[in-house]
């Protein structure tokens, strides 16, 4: 019987402690007429972020990317943006190397404290490396869309997403699959 009764004792203390979340959830806008609107008193440069990924690898294939980017945040949730990429490849087994580069346009939108969701327009040019009879350089128009891990602590943020890419014509990407993780820092 004394077995029970802490049992029943640790199971209630555990569950009324289980209650207790730290987690903060949006709550939406008040539409009520006869309410008024409050007034988003932030200024122009708390609303700008600044950030980019980059990548580096050095070897037979040697791959550098800088692909900075802002973004204007319209209020907590949804932001956009303009940003470009820039791609050196050396390929030390055909001695071939190139550059690629391009401008960029997306969109997110965060939710929960630390979801986003990301779309993207990327146009990217490239040499074309396979036939020396078309073009030198390749327009390659790129459509992304997906989501993941976005994480905002003060002034800086961090994202991861996984994105999918609906390639328009000749695709510089390999694999449909990204995997996007870069940060932002907010100008004030």
């Amino acid at each position: 019987m004394k077995h029970i009764i802490l049992a029943l004792f640790f199971g209630i203390s555990f569950l009324a402690w289980g209650q207790n979340d730290d987690i903060t959830y949006h709550q939406a806008p008040n539409v009520a007429k006869n309410e008024p609107k409050k007034k988003d008193n932030k200024d122009f440069l708390e609303r700008i972020s600044v950030g980019g990924t980059g990548g580096l690898q050095v070897g037979t294939y040697t791959f550098v990317e800088i692909s900075p980017h802002a973004a204007y945040h319209v209020n907590d949730y949804f932001s956009a943006g303009i940003g470009g990429s820039y791609f050196y490849y050396y390929d030390g087994f055909y001695k071939i190397s190139t550059h690629v580069y391009g401008p960029m346009a997306f969109t997110e939108a965060h939710f929960l404290n630390y979801l986003g969701v990301h779309f993207a327009y990327q146009a990217l040019n490239y040499e074309n490396i396979i036939s020396s009879f078309e073009k030198p350089r390749i327009w390659s128009n790129n459509l992304y869309m997906g989501g993941g891990y976005y994480q905002r602590a003060g002034q800086i943020a961090i994202y991861l997403y996984i994105l999918y890419n609906f390639p328009m014509k000749d695709s510089f990407y390999s694999s449909p699959i990204l995997f996007k993780t870069g940060f932002s820092v907010f100008l004030k």
